[in-house]
């Protein structure tokens, strides 16, 4: 066979193979289509173009069929995956977004604009508002949260601390693989929020904290310094200062301390929550 007929060979083969992928590819979408009508997907996200899978079939340059990323909702579904994962409320992250934070006070302002620069800062190491109750510190961080992912691209996980807490404490108690499983993603997750970090865990006298449970800050000093080593980025939200929580333990306290500078803030407003409440 000559060097032409090879050629032309190989031509007609690819050629074959583009028909038949274009039939597939037809079949597969009205398919796609009738299923996409038919069912609501479970995030919630209608694609004809997918059939709600978030994928679809191409050639790749060998001009062989190959399964690439939906460009219409890929995207969208990926960021209802980590929403999901994330444990933070559907409704809470709706609410919480940095455009919904008031700057109606200089102390709001000044926290508002933190996380902007933050932000624009991104990759920093971590970020933290520690201080009075109802100042907004969870809605700051939650947005931070919601910017990261939808900015930046990257998933991000809610460690809410009295929820979380008293599972590991229970793991701890039991075998070293059980606690170690328990720790895992909270040691090694890109970007992780800790939501009211040692509420109802330590000991206030005339409103300073005194003491923290041993037990509980055992297990976040083992979290805090798997992600301190690893230069992973950490978000915090406490009721607790810096300093009383280094005064209890430095090594603890330092190592937030470390993490969340120069983008740590304390707060001393009122709370938010009570301005509607009459006596």
């Amino acid at each position: 066979m000559s060097d032409l007929e090879s050629a032309q060979k190989d031509v007609e083969s690819v050629r074959e193979k583009i028909a038949r992928f274009r039939a597939k590819a037809k079949e597969m979408q009205e398919t796609r289509i009738e299923a996409a009508e038919m069912a609501t997907p479970p995030d919630g996200i209608q694609c004809n173009r997918c059939g709600n899978t978030g994928y679809i079939m191409t050639i790749d340059s060998q001009g062989y069929e190959t399964a690439i990323t939906c460009p219409e909702c890929f995207s969208r579904r990926q960021m209802v995956r980590w929403l999901k994962h994330s444990g933070i409320s559907p409704e809470d992250y709706d609410r919480y977004t940095l455009e919904n934070f008031l700057p109606d006070t200089p102390e709001a302002a000044e926290m508002k604009q933190k996380a902007m620069e933050y932000l624009d800062q991104f990759p920093a190491t971590g970020f933290g508002v520690f201080g009075s109750s109802g100042t907004g510190k969870t809605h700051l961080c939650i947005a931070i949260c919601h910017e990261i992912s939808n900015r930046y691209r990257e998933p991000h996980y809610y460690f809410s601390y009295r929820a979380v807490m008293p599972e590991l404490v229970k793991a701890s108690k039991s075998y070293e693989v059980d606690y170690e499983t328990a720790m895992h993603k909270w040691k090694t997750v890109k970007n992780l929020y800790i939501d009211d970090l040692f509420k109802l865990s330590g000991k206030v006298e005339d409103g300073v904290l005194t003491d923290i449970n041993r037990e509980e800050l055992k297990i976040m000093y083992d979290i805090l310094n798997a992600r301190y080593v690893n230069h992973l980025r950490t978000l915090f939200s406490s009721e607790y200062s810096v300093k009383s929580i280094s005064d209890i333990d430095g090594a603890v306290g330092s190592r937030i301390f470390e993490m969340t500078n120069p983008y740590g803030l304390k707060t001393v407003g009122k709370n938010r929550r009570l301005k509607k409440i009459t006596a």
